[in-house]
């Protein structure tokens, strides 16, 4: 005999959750495609809950590194993901505009558009929102927010020196084009630590961002 009624599954959350399954690069699932039309039913079915857009935001921030690494998308469209994503996020502070990794997310969006008045406005939002009050609940999470706001800071002092001094654009673009490679033959670990390098000899996240995108579509790199 059930003594307490359960209400039933909440859609729009089962649609979130199918987001995140099929986001996970680590799952047989993996479907970026699936991913980005599951967070889109679930903010259809209920546009006021913060995380589904921060979650699609992410998602399409994603992307880029994902065509590389994965071979989602295409080169024609990709450039168009970072103007979705900010559109997302920018929705997810309207309905929580204390959530410190909307702010953190949106920062990173703006350094790969190179606009760095802008990431550096959202990299402050980002430590404001680490710095407040009952932010963190659990001496686990006070330690996961002192190592955020170590990490935003790190941002922060990209943006005031500039370039890497280490930077070696040829070298990013070659790790690159080795990510591919190893892409097309399904050697995905392989390809993520190809681009993982790429961004150490990159010179910024904006050169990144273009070469990406030219590498995806086919194009030459300059």
């Amino acid at each position: 005999m059930q003594l307490f009624h359960q209400p039933p599954p909440d859609e729009a959350e089962n649609r979130f959750k199918q987001g995140l399954h099929y986001r996970d690069r680590k799952k047989k699932e993996f479907d970026f495609d699936m991913a980005v039309g599951s967070f889109k039913e679930a903010i259809r079915l209920n546009t006021e809950i913060e995380r589904y857009h921060r979650e699609l935001g992410k998602t399409y921030v994603a992307a880029p590194l994902l065509a590389v690494s994965r071979g989602i998308g295409n080169g024609l469209a990709l450039g168009k993901y970072l103007g979705l994503a900010i559109g997302e996020l920018n929705r997810a502070l309207e309905l929580d505009f204390s959530q410190t990794e909307t702010h953190l997310v949106l920062g990173e969006v703006h350094m790969y558009l190179g606009d760095d008045q802008k990431a550096t406005e959202c990299f402050q939002a980002a430590i404001v929102a680490a710095s407040a009050p009952f932010s963190f609940l659990s001496p686990s999470s006070f330690i996961d927010g002192l190592l955020l706001k170590s990490y935003i800071k790190r941002r922060l002092k990209h943006l005031k020196q500039g370039k890497n001094r280490k930077a070696d654009p040829k070298m990013a673009e070659t790790c690159l084009e080795q990510a591919v490679i190893y892409r097309n033959e399904e050697q995905y670990e392989l390809a993520d630590k190809q681009l993982l390098m790429a961004f150490q000899f990159a010179p910024d996240w904006a050169w990144l961002h273009k070469t990406i995108c030219k590498l995806v579509s086919g194009g030459k790199h300059g």
